[in-house]
């Protein structure tokens, strides 16, 4: 996983939780947590930091990755602005992630290998099909409502199947705040 990642993990625990917060998750997944922007790291590595961030707050380790997920999509945002900022909505943005966005990180990171996502529209909403080795879902699931904090919307996401954590679809719908 790119140390982005793990530099905007950082970035959402001290927010949410203060400086102490950090050191603490990293010195209960005894782990370092050196991580440059540009460095390749394991995923266990951030697995581990999150399954100690759930114990500590005492929340289920999904709902942990969903609070990352949804806290990380706006402070990502902020490291990308030429590209974020040429949408007006939560929806817009969301559906340019395969076309616009991860070619661009890939422009940014070469070596990265972002999720997949396939979309179709319907009348109860977007079906957002989430595919990924690395099988993040929750943390998916996050992004898609962070889009919404990003956007000033609510977003609600519905799980409607997931065959393993690596292939699952979401129902998202959208709505001014």
């Amino acid at each position: 996983m790119k140390g982005i990642i793990f530099n905007v993990a950082e970035e959402v625990v001290t927010d949410l939780y203060g400086a102490d917060a950090w050191d603490s998750l990293l010195a209960s997944a005894e782990l370092e947590g050196a991580y440059t922007s540009l460095g390749n790291y394991d995923d266990a590595e951030i697995a581990a930091i999150i399954a100690a961030a759930a114990v500590l707050l005492d929340v289920g380790l999904d709902e942990t990755w969903r609070i990352v997920g949804r806290h990380m999509l706006p402070l990502l945002a902020q490291r990308l602005p030429n590209i974020t900022g040429q949408y007006d909505d939560a929806e817009q943005f969301l559906l340019s992630v395969n076309d616009i966005i991860h070619p661009e990180v890939k422009l940014l990171y070469p070596d990265s290998i972002p999720p997949v996502f396939e979309f179709t529209d319907t009348d109860a909403g977007l079906l957002v099909r989430y595919q990924s080795t690395r099988g993040l879902t929750t943390l998916a699931e996050g992004l898609i409502l962070g889009c919404g904090d990003l956007f000033g919307e609510t977003v609600t996401v519905e799980t409607m199947n997931c065959d393993s954590s690596t292939d699952c679809t979401f129902r998202v719908s959208f709505s001014d705040r």
